[in-house]
């Protein structure tokens, strides 16, 4: 079951996110616009472009100036000694990124998540674009229609580049929220919303 990190604020994680915001500004002048229009309370999912590892810790980190947001982590780490284990106190929820089908447990997870007015940072793209044009994967689509969670759009620009000590921006959008279609057909519309939202991603 995730912890709830908006309300409960562990120090480990405080310190983490502030060492994050330190080095990006330090090493890339990371540059942030739009933090006003993250809603302070309520379920949220924030849905941004993936360009490379760097990009969790970047927008956790400015994402944590208004409000903490829950941790998505590969399975894997939460079976390190103690990364699991602080994992977990920080709301982490495991995700098994090879299951064929999706990681149901992960989705009950972020689910849990989202009613208990948590905040959820997914990149649709499902991996590191890598300069590629890839199809969104109907997760968030499916995540925002069964919780009623608003989707926030964010970008995420030169992120790639961070090892060399680039300049990385992240802007953040406006909300979007998922609309029962008419004829039912929620296969379709899931492909729709999230075919509008990576438009709305790539707009800002």
């Amino acid at each position: 079951m995730p912890s709830e990190p908006h309300k409960e604020r562990p120090l480990s994680l405080v310190l983490f996110y502030a060492f994050f915001r330190f080095y990006f500004r330090l090493f890339n002048s990371i540059e942030i616009t739009g933090l006003e229009k993250i809603p302070p309370s309520g379920p949220l999912i924030i849905a941004c472009n993936h360009l490379s590892n760097s990009d969790p810790p970047a927008l956790t980190s400015s994402i944590a100036l208004v409000r903490l947001p829950n941790v998505i982590a590969k399975k894997e780490l939460f079976s390190i000694w103690p990364v699991g284990r602080i994992l977990r106190s920080w709301g982490g929820i495991p995700v098994d990124r090879k299951r064929e089908g999706g990681d149901l447990s992960a989705l009950r997870g972020c689910l849990t998540a989202l009613k208990k007015e948590g905040c959820l940072v997914i990149f649709p793209e499902g991996t590191r674009a890598q300069g590629r044009k890839l199809k969104p994967k109907p997760g968030v689509a499916l995540m925002a229609h069964k919780s009623g969670a608003p989707v926030l759009a964010a970008r995420i620009f030169n992120s790639d580049n961070f090892s060399k000590l680039g300049k990385i921006t992240i802007k953040y959008g406006t909300l979007r929220s998922f609309e029962p279609p008419a004829d039912g057909d929620l296969k379709a519309a899931y492909a729709r919303f999230s075919e509008t939202l990576m438009s709305d991603i790539f707009s800002l």
